[in-house]
């Protein structure tokens, strides 16, 4: 399978461009696309991304505001990307959506087309219940689709007809990725790499999340049947709470020190770098720059924050606009006199019966009496008439309830904060942002001077003792990151415990209940998930330590360092020589680190079976010049097509020579301002191209 066409329409800085690529031959897989820095080439791995996956692709954009994994926070940051992703000049002219098109041609040299439309509101805001997503199979372009479904049905209809028919996003990183971020990945531990890059490979994120989901259901079945009051199994869940929340703040810490380690490292083999190439000499501190810079530091970070706590409270709520507010206002208003009649009515109709009692032993008095058929229409009649005392509902009264979950006084108290809004002023914002303005003019001039001063005469002692503290600091960490890991896995192994504990004590419930019955059957699927995630890593171990060495040997530099890559079943690493040695006992370069990630890269791309193309962006990222052809000449390697997106810095001179017969295609990004909007277009071409022109 390979990419024939991507269509871009008012995405970022592209009004139109459109990119055709021809099938990959014998020996020749590689589009190259150009673009020096900022002119629109990650802007076009960005679309390609969010084009076949939507929202569930932003964890593969580097420079998206994603932070976290949770729901609520994935669809803010996809909706805030968005907003800017539309193109600046697209509104002014009246368009309000942007779109995506991307072609694919499969083995059969069968189309398959995949178009994603994003709409905006005439202000530029995003509206999420309008997105399109346009399917269309083969040469006469049928279009598939989910029929009639909505909302969450019809995005899983698409994430699965994807996933099927082209590539699940839990593989995606592993086709679609930035060079940069392939660096930082390098960092983290060898054995935690392996395992996430097997999971992602299988799937099993999902099947884990499946089986929290099931024992989440399980609880709640189990809930509704009024004489589940086992006090084992109210125990037992109380214990796996326990020790889910111990687990969080372990994985949560582990998370928090993790890029710090990387950080450190990273500056440790800076200063070591360094040092090496100021030999042996020393020079005079400069203690008094370095505290100045601090103090900036530290007035810039308060002020930050506390900028933050003000945009976080009632200030972020009084830029949601007083039209916002007014009609949130009105809302709640009409609820309350909602909330009012329905009080009365049913007050009056706890009433009711003493009413029509009162009015049936006042009929017993008339003369002549009445029959029974005449007591019944009296009694009817002013059933009747007390009903219409209700009906229609007071003028201002609200259909339903959208705020349900608040009562009269609370409505009232949201009211009176709403108006207080309107009264609230910025002082205390502009003067925040004086303050940060003026500190990071200082620390950048105080960094200027220390910058030349440096270049004249570089701290040789200062940075032994940073080095010194850093690697103090590192090993602190490391032996907290490693204490960190075996309080997980001892955690885990509990809740795995506690959990075929429980799955024995629900099998004991009372399984006549329709609620227990669909309770037990959920415990006993997610056991079932349980198992299969816990065999399904080690059966591609194997497989994946074979790719990987391929791979290792095909890009490093040192081909005869490393002879094979040994994985065992708990994702542990080993890199031996010939001797049989684990070079990891040396310090390895942060080249050799990378080719370590790009090599499982590599290995799970082909273990998973999918023909899928590769698109990397910034390819060479932070490779050493030792390593570059290397990884290049591994690509060129693959059966299928790859997409690189390259700087002026990367993919150009000696580089682009070494795979020169293997391109079949060639893009150059062009850039320009047109008043105060960048615009980007693409020409056949190529940087060396453009130089000859110039």
């Amino acid at each position: 399978m390979h990419i024939s066409q991507i269509t871009l329409r008012d995405w970022k800085a592209y009004t139109t461009a459109s990119f055709d690529f021809p099938t990959p031959g014998s020996g020749r897989n590689i589009i190259l696309i150009g673009a020096p820095n900022g002119y629109g080439k990650t802007s076009l791995f960005e679309a390609i991304v969010l084009g076949m996956f939507g929202r569930d692709g932003l964890p593969l954009i580097a420079r998206s505001l994603l932070a976290g994994g949770d729901k609520e926070r994935l669809a803010t940051s996809y909706r805030d990307f968005l907003e800017r992703a539309l193109h600046r000049g697209a509104l002014a002219a009246g368009r309000t959506s942007c779109s995506v098109k991307l072609v694919f041609v499969d083995e059969s040299d069968e189309p398959l087309e995949i178009q994603r439309i994003w709409y905006f509101s005439d202000s530029g805001s995003y509206r999420a219940q309008d997105e399109e997503v346009h399917i269309f199979e083969g040469t006469t372009r049928k279009a598939v689709g989910p029929g009639s479904l909505q909302g969450n049905d019809r995005a899983d209809w698409f994430r699965e007809y994807i996933a099927e028919n082209l590539l699940p996003f839990t593989l995606a990183h592993f086709f679609l990725f930035d060079g940069e971020q392939v660096s930082a990945l390098a960092e983290r531990e060898m054995s935690t790499q392996v395992r996430q890059g097997i999971e992602g490979m299988l799937g099993i994120p999902i099947l884990k999340q499946l089986a929290k989901d099931l024992r989440s259901y399980a609880e709640v079945r189990r809930k509704e049947t009024p004489n589940v009051s086992d006090k084992t199994i109210e125990k037992l869940e109380l214990e796996r709470h326990q020790l889910n929340y111990e687990l969080d703040q372990k994985t949560a810490r582990f998370q928090e020190i993790e890029p710090t380690v990387i950080a450190l490292k990273e500056e440790r083999e800076l200063l070591t770098r360094e040092l090496a190439s100021y030999g042996a000499g020393s020079q005079a501190l400069l203690q008094e720059q370095f505290e100045q810079i601090k103090s900036y530091e530290r007035t810039i970070e308060q002020a930050e924050g506390r900028l933050e706590e003000l945009m976080m409270k009632d200030i972020a709520l009084a830029l949601s606009g007083r039209s916002l507010r007014e009609s949130l206002k009105s809302r709640l208003h009409r609820e309350t006199v909602r909330e009012r009649w329905e009080n009365g009515r049913k007050q009056g109709d706890s009433n009711l019966e003493r009413f029509l009692g009162a009015v049936e032993a006042g009929m017993a008095e008339i003369e002549p009496a009445l029959d029974p058929s005449q007591r019944l229409g009296v009694l009817d009649s002013a059933r009747n008439a007390w009903e219409k005392l209700w009906y229609p509902p007071p003028e201002g009264c609200a259909d339903d309830y959208l705020h349900n979950y608040m009562n009269e006084l609370e409505r009232s108290k949201v009211i009176d904060a709403l108006e207080d809004l309107d009264s609230l002023g910025a002082p205390a914002i502009i003067d925040l942002l004086n303050t940060i303005t003026a500190n990071k003019d200082a620390l950048k001039k105080l960094q200027d001077e220390v910058t030349r001063t440096e270049a004249v005469a570089p701290h040789v002692d200062k940075k032994r003792e940073r080095l010194s503290r850093l690697n103090g600091e590192i090993q602190q960490l490391d032996q907290e990151i490693g204490a960190l890991k075996r309080e997980m896995g001892t955690l885990e192994k509990q809740i795995g415990d506690n959990n075929a504990q429980l799955t024995k004590a629900a099998g004991q419930l009372d399984k006549a209940k329709p609620s227990n019955r669909r309770a037990q059957r959920a415990i006993n699927v997610a056991s079932m998930v349980d198992e299969i995630v816990k065999k399904a890593v080690p059966s591609q171990i194997e497989a994946i330590a074979a790719g990987m060495t391929k791979a290792h040997r095909s890009m490093a530099h040192k081909k005869d360092l490393v002879e094979r890559i040994a994985i065992d079943d708990a994702c542990d690493v080993k890199l031996l020589n010939a001797q049989g040695i684990d070079l990891r006992g040396y310090d390895l370069s942060a080249g050799e680190k990378q080719i370590f990630t790009q090599a499982l890269i590599s290995a799970v791309s082909s273990v998973s079976g999918r023909g899928f193309p590769m698109v990397v962006d910034t390819p060479l990222g932070r490779l050493d010049v030792e390593h570059r052809k290397g990884v290049l000449n591994h690509l060129v390697e693959r059966k299928h097509q790859v997409i690189l997106l390259s700087t002026n810095t990367e993919v150009v001179g000696e580089y682009l020579r070494e795979i020169a017969p293997h391109v079949q295609k060639r893009y150059l990004v062009h850039f320009e301002r047109v008043g105060d909007i960048g615009q980007s277009t693409v020409r056949p071409g190529y940087f060396e191209d453009a130089e000859v022109k110039s």
